[in-house]
């Protein structure tokens, strides 16, 4: 989310997502005192879909302690990510969503070396659109001339997964843009190193 007033609205998508992939109900909304979570529009969706609102007392992190130290691990992975692969810090929501997808996508020793997408979908994960973040990415571009068409490579960094199958984020530095893209070579022993 680019700013906290999206709070509400993320979380009626994330909780249609939910119910549908799984068939069962939110039953509890865990949140700190800030002001995102305290708004009427919160307050009436969870008395309307009978939602338990547990809040955890401001500027006490223990009290929701596995979540503050996932979210520390995700921060502390990206920035690590970032500053290894000198990318522009304004891509800092990319190795957080990826680190979350790996994570999901990863056996965990609490279920039983199952992995959190098949615990929630039913279904093993295919791991085998793994990439090495920061890799460089050689993209064809075809571009129309005057005489021909004549290809070219845009180079780019791989940066993150997306939902669709073998599709992926990839920044672009000579754009200072990111991009949804596929069919491109990886080359994984390279990392492309940024220069602003």
């Amino acid at each position: 989310m680019s700013k906290k007033d999206h709070t509400f609205s993320k979380f009626v998508e994330f909780k249609e997502f939910v119910e549908k992939e799984t068939g069962r109900k939110v039953k509890a909304l865990r949140r700190d005192n800030s002001g995102e979570y305290m708004s009427n529009e919160f307050k009436n969706l969870c008395t309307k879909e009978g939602i338990r609102r547990e809040l955890a007392t401001l500027h006490n992190p223990q009290q929701n302690e596995v979540v503050e130290r996932n979210n520390r691990s995700i921060v502390g992975a990206a920035k690590a990510v970032l500053h290894d692969q000198i990318l522009p810090l304004h891509l800092w929501a990319k190795p957080c969503n990826t680190t979350t997808y790996l994570q999901n996508m990863s056996p965990h020793k609490i279920l039983s070396m199952s992995t959190p997408e098949e615990d929630f979908s039913g279904k093993k994960p295919d791991v085998s659109h793994f990439k090495i973040f920061g890799s460089s990415v050689y993209y064809d571009v075809f571009k129309e001339s005057s005489k021909k068409l004549e290809l070219t490579v845009e180079l780019g960094i791989f940066v993150g997964y997306i939902d669709t199958p073998r599709n992926y984020h990839v920044y672009f530095p000579s754009l200072k843009m990111t991009m949804i893209r596929r069919d491109m070579k990886f080359d994984e022993e390279k990392e492309m190193r940024c220069s602003f």
